[in-house]
């Protein structure tokens, strides 16, 4: 009886610890939240509408109904019960568009604690008066700019309309018809993202000043990419939009082609005439008016494979049937052949809502009367 009672505990023993490492519990990867790609986070833009964000982003998984104004994504990888990666971003709006975004870059931290010391008697250090920072007055510019550009982005017309002076007049068309053109353009698309790189203001004075940056549209009809150049004036305090130029605005000279080696000479007056003749070309063809554009011709001008009468149709057809119409001219050089005759080669960028293409191009002019008229044009990849 005793042999056996031994065996029966040696048995026992044996098994639990057998079975200890068997029994021990498998635990699995656990994700909690949304996990925000790099992505996510760059397609995301201060101005968008709650719409646009939860297209973007998802559905946070934090959404109090008493504080609608804030949104918190958050996310969590654990293993093996340990949290091992973590994400937060909390995205705060103003009505219905965002207007600040905190992804804990800059935690506030505590101050350190400071040991103790014996006690001394306090000894009083007078510090010389600092200078008083003065304000930028290019900030407020720079800030009215990208409120601009945000309202945009938000589809808000009447901020984006705003943002004008009263008297602001757009080139080719009455302010009216600008308007409702405007309108018409950030109303329709469903989504629409106006990037601004490359800022940089300019003051004048105390109300004026001129700002430059490359302006990157993307809607879900049309994109593109131009510099851009606004005139603004401080109306009541705030800084408005008086004049609008697009294109590489910040080369608006051009340079006359000369012999290698040999710099740049300022224009004469001829050649600055011709320039103009050709800025106006290129104007009017991104107003869309094709009156103007035309113009710009010589009445002897005489296009490739047609008579001018076809040619002149088929102009005026392309330029109305386009929505939207940017050239833009760089790299111009001009020569005379003498004060009634010159040529202009440039770069051209052209682009609609239904093409786009770069060519370089050759004008040949003549004077006719005071006016320089374009009797030739040479296009080539």
């Amino acid at each position: 009886m005793r042999i056996k009672l031994v065996l029966l505990s040696t048995l026992l023993a044996s098994c639990s610890y057998i079975s200890s490492p068997v029994l021990s519990p498998y635990k699995m990867d656990i994700r909690q939240g949304n996990y925000i790609t790099p992505e996510m986070r760059e397609k995301l833009k201060l101005g968008m509408s709650k719409q646009q964000v939860r297209y973007v982003m998802g559905t946070p998984m934090v959404s109090d109904a008493f504080h609608g104004n804030r949104w918190d994504y958050i996310y969590s990888l654990e293993q093996r019960g340990e949290v091992v990666e973590k994400q937060r971003l909390t995205l705060y709006f103003e009505g219905d568009n965002l207007v600040r975004m905190d992804d804990g870059s800059q935690p506030v931290q505590a101050a350190p604690a400071i040991a103790q010391q014996p006690v001394m008697a306090p000894v009083v250090v007078t510090a010389p008066p600092q200078p008083v920072a003065k304000a930028d007055p290019s900030a407020d510019v720079l800030k009215s700019v990208q409120a601009w550009s945000a309202a945009w982005s938000a589809k808000n017309v009447n901020g984006y309309l705003a943002a004008y002076t009263p008297d602001y007049k757009p080139q080719g068309m009455s302010r009216k018809a600008w308007e409702k053109q405007r309108l018409e353009r950030i109303s329709k698309p469903k989504v629409i993202e106006v990037g601004l790189s490359e800022a940089s203001a300019s003051m004048q004075d105390d109300s004026h000043a001129t700002v430059t940056f490359m302006q990157r549209y993307r809607s879900d009809s049309h994109h593109d990419e131009v510099g851009k150049t606004l005139r603004m004036v401080k109306l009541e305090g705030k800084w408005l939009i008086a004049e609008e130029q697009a294109g590489k605005a910040v080369k608006a000279k051009a340079q006359v082609n000369e012999p290698a080696g040999v710099s740049a000479q300022p224009l004469n007056a001829n050649q600055q005439a011709v320039q103009d003749a050709v800025k106006r070309w290129a104007d009017a063809w991104s107003a869309r008016d094709a009156d103007k554009y035309l113009a710009s011709y010589a009445d002897g001008f005489k296009p490739s494979g047609m008579s001018k009468v076809a040619w002149e149709k088929q102009r005026r057809e392309r330029i109305s049937k386009a929505h939207s119409i940017a050239v833009e001219v760089s790299d111009l050089g001009i020569k005379l052949r003498d004060d009634s005759h010159a040529s202009a080669t440039f770069k051209q960028v052209y682009r609609s809502d239904t093409h786009q293409d770069d060519t370089r191009k050759t004008l040949q002019l003549k004077k006719v009367g005071d006016v320089w008229l374009i009797v030739s044009e040479q296009a080539a990849k």
